[in-house]
């Protein structure tokens, strides 16, 4: 599904994945990891590279990415 998780040492926890590989598209996720998943930066691969998406929690593509985000990261814990 993905390649390279990294968390960032700041104040809040955040997960850094790099590529993230969906059946909706290919992304770049910043999200937070504390008390529960929340995606703080995405950008999805395009034929121009990397671009920038509006995060609005409420739609189909949030809950799909959020879902595939918490996937890669029980996998990367085993």
């Amino acid at each position: 599904m993905s390649i390279n998780t990294q968390s960032t040492n700041s104040k809040t926890n955040l997960i850094n994945i790099s590529r993230l590989h969906t059946a909706i598209g290919t992304f770049r996720v910043l999200a937070n990891n504390e008390n529960s998943h929340a995606l703080v930066n995405v950008e999805i691969l395009s034929t121009d590279g990397w671009e920038a998406l509006v995060i609005e929690t409420n739609t189909h593509w949030y809950q799909t990415l959020l879902t595939a985000c918490e996937q890669h990261l029980l996998e990367q814990s085993t």
